[in-house]
């Protein structure tokens, strides 16, 4: 094959998703950092969100290429000299980075692989970010000899429990694998796992990757539309569209302490009127941006009440308060916590470790 054909069968191949970071070309400027935001259309053409302006643009896929293809091209200081190239390239760097984790994850994910067949063993099994499985054994110290059956099966019970509190214990930090050795397993062989417990960990697994997606969007868009509506020119057109995508997140009640900023861009738009004074617009300009800007304060009400009811805060004012408040336990309760582990934290974890700075945990897992 020659170099032509390869090149097209690596153009036909080429392909984005809502959410890529990318270089976006368009005819009289030098590629731009831009996030897809749309998929392909008719014509197509994908919708992106170009980084610096907030503006939207549909491009040809021949006229995409893939962030981290371009990046070191376009970091030297001969781009940078250009103030909104390098605005958008610190955006867009920010973005990335917060990125980073969740890629990385997904793919130690992958890899993973604990086909089992043996119920003969007993385990429970978790996944520690960045990239460990681990086993609790519920056979751990297991007595010799029962009474009768159901004095083993209550001991199997009893046992299973204590393994699920430890499990939540690992999960939040509260205890070091390495210092449980025989209790829990890292990286157990195919031949000391249950089929059925595999399954459940690689749902798991899957759980988490879609909470880690779901809340990098929400970092991305709350980006975006802060860069919609900046004090230089603002693009209402995609602030709604950005709006329309924020109000689908199945966001969760930790996705908003971790990330208060975004919270905060959206309380703040309930409040906005532009920066007409600078702007100086015509009577008849000005009535159609005020009438955009109404429907901005709205839709924004919306998204922040429904943030309110995520956080299971009182209804009726401001929640404001409370939540930087909530913010404020949260940082203290997780500041000694792995990175991986708190970015991974769900709720059921993050309740057993406020439990247990409360003093309310229940009997310890034996060691």
């Amino acid at each position: 094959m020659n170099t032509l054909s390869k090149m097209a069968k690596q153009e036909t191949c080429k392909s984005f998703k809502i959410g890529d970071l990318v270089f976006a070309k368009v005819r009289g400027y030098k590629p731009w950092p831009a996030v897809i935001t749309h998929d392909v259309n008719r014509k197509k053409q994908y919708t992106v969100s170009f980084y610096g302006s907030g503006q939207i643009g549909y491009i040809l896929l021949k006229n995409l290429t893939p962030y981290l293809k371009l990046k070191e091209e376009y970091s030297t200081e001969h781009h940078l000299k250009q103030a909104d190239f390098r605005r958008a390239m610190i955006q867009i760097n920010e973005v990335a980075e917060k990125a980073t984790t969740v890629q990385q994850e997904t793919a130690n994910n992958q890899k993973q692989s604990h086909p089992a067949n043996n119920k003969e063993n007993d385990m429970l099994l978790l996944y520690m970010p960045p990239s460990k499985v681990f086993g609790i054994n519920i056979n751990y110290n297991k007595p010799k000899r029962f009474e009768n059956a159901a004095a083993e099966q209550s001991w199997m019970d009893e046992s299973r429990k204590e393994a699920n509190l430890l499990k939540l214990q690992l999960l939040s930090g509260q205890k070091d694998p390495r210092s449980l050795p025989g209790r829990v397993v890292a990286e157990p062989s195919s031949n000391e796992t249950t089929k059925q417990e595999e399954v459940k960990l690689r749902e798991e697994i899957k759980k988490q990757e879609t909470a880690m997606f779901i809340e990098r969007n929400l970092i991305q868009l709350a980006g975006v539309v802060r860069c919609c509506l900046n004090l230089r020119r603002a693009n209402l057109r995609h602030c709604f569209t950005i709006l329309k995508l924020l109000k689908k997140l199945d966001l969760t009640k930790l996705m908003l302490l971790r990330n208060p900023q975004s919270v905060e861009t959206i309380r703040s738009m309930r409040r906005y009127v532009g920066n007409l004074k600078v702007w100086k617009m015509d009577a008849s300009d000005e009535a159609a941006f005020n009438a955009q800007a109404e429907i901005i304060r709205q839709e924004a009400t919306i998204i922040y009440e429904r943030f309110q009811t995520v956080l299971n805060l009182a209804a009726g004012e401001d929640f404001w308060p409370d939540f930087c408040n909530e913010v404020k336990i949260y940082k203290a309760n997780t500041k000694n916590i792995n990175p991986n582990l708190r970015n991974a934290m769900d709720e059921a974890t993050y309740n057993n470790l406020v439990e247990a700075k409360q003093g309310n945990t229940p009997a310890p897992a034996k060691e």
